[in-house]
């Protein structure tokens, strides 16, 4: 992973020049975190495939494997890449998870907040898949991401082309949002504080869409 900014650094320089320190984009953070990826792995490709060949056949066929194994790798995480290089970017603000939330304060909100989930976009993303399980719970204001992710495990075919909506967790589903802009943050659910999703967080991570 990359070392996010802006500093301490960067923040001083920010204050003392009478600059306001603007919030960093989460879709941003993926693309540049996806470009390293492809970078570390085509420099351990050609190192690999500097090395000196062994004579030894049963090492040569682990080198063989090894240089496979990083080389799928290495193609996933361009695909990753392009993946996100495609997505139309949601420049909402990172949501502080420091912060404790409760599912009533954002009644008002999400009801304030037009419904997009009907309006035809390019494909149906992980995020349309999460409005509609809001939906089918009855729109609640929020859903821990334990709850959120047993719903979405029913949905038959694949999550964002990676994983079937069937092997789905609450890491993996953090993982899948993030380029979205949509992280889970602490949710108070009655005299409960469990990590979960607000419906609004998730209707301004929506695709850009013609509403």
């Amino acid at each position: 992973m990359t070392t996010h900014s802006p500093s301490g650094l960067d923040d001083l320089t920010a204050a003392l020049a009478g600059l306001g320190i603007s919030q960093e984009n989460p879709h941003h953070w993926a693309i540049l975190d996806a470009h390293c990826r492809v970078q570390q792995l085509d420099a351990q490709l050609l190192a690999m495939a500097g090395d000196r060949p062994t004579v030894c056949f049963a090492d040569a066929h682990e080198q063989l494997e090894q240089l496979t194994d990083v080389l799928i790798l290495r193609l996933l995480a361009g695909a990753e890449l392009t993946r996100l290089l495609s997505i139309p970017c949601c420049c909402s603000p990172a949501s502080d998870e420091g912060e404790v939330d409760t599912a009533e304060d954002e009644v008002d909100t999400a009801e304030g907040e037009a419904d997009c989930r009907s309006c035809p976009v390019a494909e149906h993303t992980i995020v349309h898949a999460c409005l509609d399980a809001f939906a089918a719970d009855g729109d609640p204001a929020a859903m821990s991401s334990a709850a959120l992710t047993d719903r979405l495990r029913h949905l038959p075919g694949m999550a964002e082309d990676r994983w079937s909506y069937a092997e789905l967790t609450p890491h993996r589903l953090g993982r899948l949002l993030a380029p979205y802009g949509a992280r889970p943050r602490n949710v108070r659910f009655g005299t409960y504080q469990l990590k979960g999703y607000l419906r609004s967080s998730l209707q301004a991570a929506l695709p850009v869409c013609s509403c």
